[in-house]
């Protein structure tokens, strides 16, 4: 009877404890589904990382609970990706409120943080989206860099965007105006990072960066054969801006210079041929044709075709030119008109 008794309270005992513990995780897990959803109520609220900060805690709890928090597990891995991706974005608005490096390395931490937890809890879609986000915001920063002179910087920086993406084309057109712009860098340096733009543009279909790489080319090459018409380098002048002229076979300003140049050498044929070609690819009014017609002018004098001078430096008599056209006319040509 005894042993009957004794059996009987410990099976009372057992059953208290088992109630004792059902009520115990059912506390547990309600806890935790209360701090997952204050974690979205965050979520509605914009306050990305608090509601980080809570979905973890739930699944700390959660986690704690065995097979009985496996539901809450699975939501949260389902809305950090979400939420990290959220908070990222709003650092990178941060940057462009206020446009520093110290903001943008926050946008670009952030999207490698959302990176990170998308491709631990297997959102796709994210783990795509982020790293090709990062390499723009990397190419940004290499922008900023550049336009506070930080040359070198922005030069290695533009290293690491086509180390993440060969195919970046913009990435080596930037190279090319860094190039350029820094002391000790040569001019074939630049000019083969504006051609390795061109290229990889053309394998992407990128015809917008094509344009921009072979037209900074040209400008570069352009503004190289200008400085050494004034220098009266003549034969380098023409090496300068024939190859401009195999960049952007349109570009009027070249013409113009190769006019000067031959004028220069007192190949007066060559010098009327590039200044007319100049002036039927100029899309300018009197004033901006006029260096054109000077040009023109200064052949035909050389080449003692008088009416054909006289017409040309008229035409030329407009804006900085007019003096030096009328002078022309006047003392040396002495035109009729």
């Amino acid at each position: 009877m005894k042993l009957l008794k004794n059996s009987v309270t410990t099976l009372l005992l057992g059953l208290f404890i088992i109630g004792l513990v059902s009520n115990v995780n059912a506390q547990d897990k309600r806890k935790a589904v209360e701090t997952y959803n204050q974690a979205l109520e965050l979520m509605k609220a914009s306050e990305y990382q608090q509601a980080i900060t809570q979905f973890n805690n739930a699944l700390s709890q959660a986690e704690a609970l065995g097979e009985e928090g496996q539901d809450i597990i699975e939501r949260v891995h389902n809305q950090l990706p979400a939420a990290n991706f959220e908070l990222a974005k709003n650092a990178y608005r941060n940057f462009q409120n206020d446009k520093t490096i110290s903001n943008l390395d926050r946008a670009i931490e952030a999207f490698r943080q959302a990176a990170e937890v998308s491709e631990e809890y297997g959102n796709e879609q994210i783990a795509e989206k982020a790293p090709n986000i990062i390499t723009q915001l990397m190419y940004n920063k290499a922008l900023v860099q550049y336009q506070q002179k930080e040359f070198e910087t922005a030069m290695a920086t533009l290293d690491e965007v086509i180390e993440r993406n060969a195919n970046y084309a913009k990435a080596y057109y930037q190279k090319g105006i860094v190039a350029k712009n820094m002391d000790g860098r040569s001019l074939d340096e630049a000019l083969g990072f504006f051609d390795k733009a061109a290229e990889v543009g053309n394998e992407v279909g990128d015809n917008q960066i094509v344009t921009r790489a072979q037209n900074a080319a040209a400008e570069e090459l352009v503004y190289q054969g200008s400085q050494a018409v004034q220098n009266s380098n003549y034969n380098q002048a023409l090496e300068y801006l024939n190859r401009a002229l195999d960049y952007n076979s349109e570009s009027a300003t070249a013409y113009f210079r190769l006019a000067e140049a031959y004028n220069g050498q007192q190949n007066w044929q060559q010098a009327a041929e590039a200044a007319q070609k100049g002036l039927d690819l100029s899309n300018g009014g009197r004033t901006d044709n006029a260096k054109f017609y000077f040009t023109l002018g200064t052949a035909y004098q050389g080449m003692g075709q008088k009416n054909e001078a006289c017409g040309a430096f008229e035409n030329a008599s407009y804006g900085s030119f007019k003096s030096s056209a009328e002078h022309k006319m006047e003392y040396e040509l002495k035109c009729d008109s």
